[in-house]
């Protein structure tokens, strides 16, 4: 196989083409509609990561629960995740990449219908199994899909900050509702139609779409004999545990502040419950633009060199949310965390992409996506029983520990500059 290095243009996952040549516009006519589908997909995932936070106040008062009790809805996602990442390679193997989405696009339909009900925490806890799941094998379908179409790293970084803009519209569709007077079941109602709607956009645009992506005859893998030492090597490697291991703590980050940054302004800093409703907003939009911004500059300048720099302003800024219990400074420093934390998941991709040989990139890529996203659930929980510990007052220091944490796994992640002997 070839081994020369990708640019900006290059797709993640090279398709048949020649020698030198550089993606247009005009290659991505016949995906138009699949990467519309994809990137609907990441706006739902976000809607639903967006959601939870927002309610927290309102569980707690309806089942009479605290914050450390609250957050076993965050751990029975990450559940679902890691579920969905242990089980992917043969979900993928047994059904397709299609057929595995459209299992998770259901599973997650069901989950919402429940939860609109109004069940028992109980209930409640076991459906948020579903939702990490069905989400766990979305996310890392879409990240494969993506990853085979021209102009892949412009397309991941649109892709992911779509996700960015579905959970900036969750707290505003929440605070909507509160000040309507419309109990949580609402959210719950609101996400069950959006994700209707994802899953029949679904099963009507990819039927006849190859997900897989598709591969130099040269390159073609006898499936009989190599497919189960390919998949060990496509995850037991460097590239995808290191990057596996960053997601996990980036995506643990990223929710983990815009789960309980809603609690902590309204309980710890005594804010208005409509008003800080929009500044999580405005977290999130910094999320979404900073993933399209600043995936540029990361570009230019390198990812590795990039991601530190931006995890550095961004950990200064978590702290100064812990020192100076002004909210007006909080809600500007929400947004710049959100902007500077926004291109991580894409470099993180983008870097797996130059250093995996092509064909060990969906294995690779959809693990990463898969289990990394868990984090966006088990580090909001482990929030939560610090909170109920030791009060919301100290939640910025559980961010500024993942910050820590994912910059010290950053270091170790390879730079990109040439591919792994696997």
């Amino acid at each position: 196989m070839t081994d020369r290095a990708m640019d900006e243009h290059t797709p993640l996952l090279e398709q048949q083409q020649g020698p030198g040549k550089t993606d247009t516009w005009q290659d991505l006519k016949g995906y138009v509609k699949p990467l519309l589908s994809a990137n609907y997909i990441l706006l739902c995932a976000g809607m639903n990561d967006g959601s939870l936070g927002i309610i927290i106040p309102q569980l707690k008062e309806h089942y009479g629960i605290t914050d450390s009790v609250v957050s076993r809805l965050f751990l029975c996602c990450a559940f679902g995740f890691f579920s969905a990442a242990m089980a992917n390679g043969y979900l993928v193997h047994k059904l397709g990449q299609k057929g595995t989405m459209y299992a998770g696009g259901t599973a997650i339909v069901f989950a919402y219908l429940v939860l609109m009900q109004g069940v028992a925490f109980e209930i409640m806890c076991f459906a948020m199994v579903f939702i990490g799941s069905g989400y766990g094998v979305l996310d890392g379908g879409v990240n494969v899909y993506m990853a085979n179409v021209p102009m892949a790293t412009m397309n991941l970084n649109i892709g992911h900050a779509m996700y960015g803009l579905g959970a900036m519209i969750s707290p505003l569709v929440g605070t909507y509702l509160m000040a309507h007077q419309v109990a949580w079941k609402g959210m719950y109602m609101f996400l069950f139609i959006v994700a209707t709607l994802d899953l029949i956009a679904m099963l009507i645009i990819f039927w006849k779409v190859d997900v897989e992506g598709t591969h130099d005859d040269d390159e073609a893998i006898d499936a009989s004999s190599t497919d189960k030492s390919l998949t060990r090597r496509a995850i037991v490697n460097r590239m995808t545990l290191l990057g596996a291991a960053y997601i996990l703590v980036y995506a643990g980050v990223e929710v983990c502040i815009g789960g309980w940054a809603y609690t902590y302004l309204k309980d710890g800093r005594h804010g208005d419950r409509i008003a800080m409703g929009r500044v999580v907003s405005g977290y999130w939009a910094g999320l979404c633009l900073g993933r399209l911004i600043l995936g540029w500059v990361a570009g230019k300048l390198g990812e590795k060199r990039a991601v530190t720099i931006f995890t550095i302003c961004a950990s200064a800024l978590i702290l100064a949310i812990y020192l100076v219990p002004i909210i007006a400074v909080d809600a500007v420093c929400l947004w710049l965390i959100g902007f500077s934390i926004g291109p991580f998941f894409p470099c993180c991709v983008s870097l797996a992409s130059k250093v995996l040989p092509r064909k060990m990139q969906p294995t690779a890529i959809g693990f990463m996506a898969a289990f990394g996203a868990g984090g966006a659930a088990f580090f909001p929980f482990i929030s939560g029983q610090m909170a109920g510990v030791l009060g919301i007052q100290y939640m910025p220091l559980s961010w500024l520990t993942c910050a820590i944490l994912m910059q010290v796994i950053w270091t170790f992640v390879p730079n990109g500059s040439k591919k792994l002997d696997l």
